[in-house]
């Protein structure tokens, strides 16, 4: 399947999927663990990729991004993390080892709450990643559980493979919305992710594509 530009892509998961189908007796098909973009294709979807991990396990995807599926051409990298104020650093390098950015993880305040994330791009505002639901109101939250329900209904296969997780809203202090990311159980989509602003590095996404907003950890 032909590679896409990955400075152009505005929506992006992780996985193997080339193309799926509901269609009766149409075939799926599987390629390399890659970073790809959702498109749809008569009944079904295809998934073109624009960067590629050096592992078929989703569990461990390790710490690099290739431009090419021969691993050639590196894209970006995570430095291993150091502990800041309280916060877990990651540093984002290119392929000339040049510092691209860095994502932070924050600790939750108190145990009913969540860790946070923010993502820090050079002369560009910090990302907040927030809760989608986080300060709505009840009858506000009501219509994201029922939007949420909607969703899944028409995004699961039916097989139980998708299990909607935490929604991130990313977004500066002044309220612009940066990107959207949403986690779903099961082993493939365990991530997808939209870009809103133009000017957002996307080395920076897929990076933190790559720690994985995981609850557990």
């Amino acid at each position: 399947m032909p590679e896409l530009d990955w400075r152009k892509v505005w929506r992006f998961t992780i996985g193997t999927y080339e193309r799926r189908s509901t269609a009766k007796g149409a075939k799926t098909g599987h390629g390399a663990r890659a970073v790809r973009v959702p498109r749809r294709e008569g009944e079904g979807w295809i998934f073109p990729p624009c960067a590629y991990f050096p592992t078929k396990r989703f569990q461990d995807l390790g710490t690099e991004i290739y431009e090419d599926v021969e691993l050639r051409q590196l894209l970006c990298a995570l430095d291993e993390p150091f502990e800041r104020n309280g916060e877990e650093v990651y540093c984002v390098r290119d392929a000339r080892s040049e510092s691209i950015g860095s994502i932070r993880r924050i600790p939750p305040a108190n145990r009913l709450s969540m860790h946070t994330w923010r993502i820090d791009q050079p002369r560009r505002p910090t990302v907040i990643g927030c809760n989608k639901w986080a300060k709505k109101g009840l009858k506000e939250m009501a219509g994201v559980a029922l939007e949420s329900t909607f969703d899944f209904l028409a995004r699961s296969s039916g097989d139980g493979s998708y299990s909607r997780d935490r929604e991130l809203e990313w977004k500066t202090a002044d309220g612009e919305l940066v990107m959207k990311s949403c986690g779903y159980g099961g082993y493939e989509m365990r991530l997808e992710v939209e870009i809103e602003a133009r000017w957002l590095d996307r080395r920076l996404a897929f990076a933190y594509a790559m720690l994985r907003d995981n609850p557990a950890i």
